[in-house]
């Protein structure tokens, strides 16, 4: 009897072991995972990364101050604008006096900071990149790499780069983030790179806003800063919330 009941308790235990077994693995099955990225996407962000002038140059600069020229339904003149990676946009005062976060500002700035953009994204988990192939832009070669999101691998930005590894142009159709302040979710044109203190900057910027003429935004000068700086609304400059 002791032995009968023994080889039961084992065949109880097995059984015990067994079933938590399937239920770790099913577990392991359905949990959302991204995909990996396409290596070959990989190689051709790192490449961008570096012609735009290294990741360890790129992740120094904390805020950004730019003069510019804008011209568009946005904003027309001569401005000022400063972009940080501080996520604090100030403050809003509700009709019972309290106040609450301001929420994250569109600005036409953001795509000028392509090299923290792609430095971000490539390291952020959320994201995974897929190889879109070769084409032609304005009769020049050019490279495709759809940043996508999800198992379903939802295409959230599809840039394009030229032969020199530069982007020249992003589908946001997932918008970009730098600090509190995100790009429109449109196309942007990016063109006209000049080296700032080692690193490159699209010197013109041209969003193609929908239904209208598009928003240009030309750079004069461009001063890059290792500290973070509160952020600032500037409507002057097209911002919009």
């Amino acid at each position: 009897m002791r032995s009968a009941g023994f080889g039961l308790l084992i065949c109880l235990l097995l059984l015990n072991v067994s079933v938590l077994a399937q239920q770790s693995t099913t577990s392991q099955q359905v949990s959302p995972a991204q995909p990996a990225s396409d290596p070959q996407a990989v190689a051709v962000v790192q490449a961008a990364i570096t012609a735009l002038g290294g990741a360890a140059a790129i992740g120094q600069a904390q805020s950004w101050t730019f003069q510019a020229q804008t011209q568009g339904p946005h904003s027309n003149g001569n401005v000022d604008y400063l972009i940080s990676t501080d996520t604090d946009t100030g403050k809003l005062v509700r009709r019972d006096g309290t106040t609450r976060r301001a929420p994250a500002v569109h600005s036409h700035f953001v795509p000028a900071l392509v090299g923290a953009i792609l430095l971000k994204e490539s390291q952020d988990p959320e994201f995974s990149m897929q190889y879109a192939g070769l084409s032609t832009l304005d009769s020049k070669p050019v490279t495709t790499i759809v940043f996508t999101i999800g198992k379903v691998k939802f295409p959230a930005q599809i840039w394009t780069f030229d032969a020199a590894n530069l982007p020249v142009q992003i589908d946001f159709r997932l918008s970009a983030e730098i600090g509190a302040r995100e790009s429109f979710p449109i196309v942007v044109a990016l063109s006209d790179y000049r080296p700032v203190s080692g690193l490159l900057y699209p010197f013109q910027i041209v969003s193609f806003l929908p239904g209208g003429p598009p928003e240009i935004v030309t750079l004069q000068s461009v001063n890059a800063n290792a500290t973070s700086a509160p952020n600032d609304y500037n409507g002057a400059a097209g911002d919009l919330r």
